[in-house]
């Protein structure tokens, strides 16, 4: 199960560099990527809030909602809301955020290669992109953000191409080969 899912996120890593990729040179496309994560958190909190107030108000006093989950779900709103209708404050956040994940991308890449993958060794190749990745990070992290918007884009679509095939390699090269039992012939 945990192989599987390991391969589900790289594909999505994958849908979202492609897509950042495609679309990199769009108008303010990371103001469009706020506002997409701004309607993300307006929609279970919204969710999270009318259930907790309709377990509030029911007559069953055992399943009443926490007051934290109230406060949670506005919190989440409020942010949201601002997200979608201010999503110019929010856009050098998530360039840094991008810049973070890309870092955390390699190193974790770099972990996978060196440390997890044993008893397997991988070849030296293998760092190339997770070291790449960690400079494309650093690269985002030192950058203006407002001028460089697409740059900032295509850096990170690529980055995140990068990552979901260096995930596929490794799971591809980690993984022992089957091999048919030997049949018994009995001569």
């Amino acid at each position: 199960m945990k192989s599987t899912t390991n391969v589900l996120t790289s594909l999505i890593v994958l849908i979202v560099g492609i897509l950042m990729i495609v679309w990199h040179s769009r108008v303010d496309i990371l103001s469009w990527i706020v506002m997409a994560v701004g309607i993300m958190l307006i929609v279970p909190g919204l969710y999270s809030l009318i259930s907790a107030l309709v377990r509030r108000g029911s007559r069953d006093n055992d399943h009443s909602a926490p007051t934290s989950t109230i406060v949670a779900s506005i919190g989440a709103l409020v942010l949201g809301v601002w997200m979608v209708v201010n999503p110019e404050f929010f856009v050098g956040v998530l360039a840094f955020i991008f810049g973070g994940l890309l870092i955390l991308f390699g190193v974790f890449h770099i972990l996978v290669v060196g440390v997890w993958s044993r008893p397997f060794v991988l070849p030296w190749y293998f760092y190339i992109l997770p070291v790449l990745m960690i400079v494309a990070g650093i690269v985002i992290l030192c950058s203006n953000v407002r001028t460089l918007n697409d740059a900032v884009v295509l850096i990170t679509g690529i980055s995140f191409v990068a990552s979901s095939v260096c995930s596929i390699m490794e799971y591809v090269a980690t993984r022992p080969p089957r091999l048919k039992e030997p049949t018994d012939t009995g001569v």
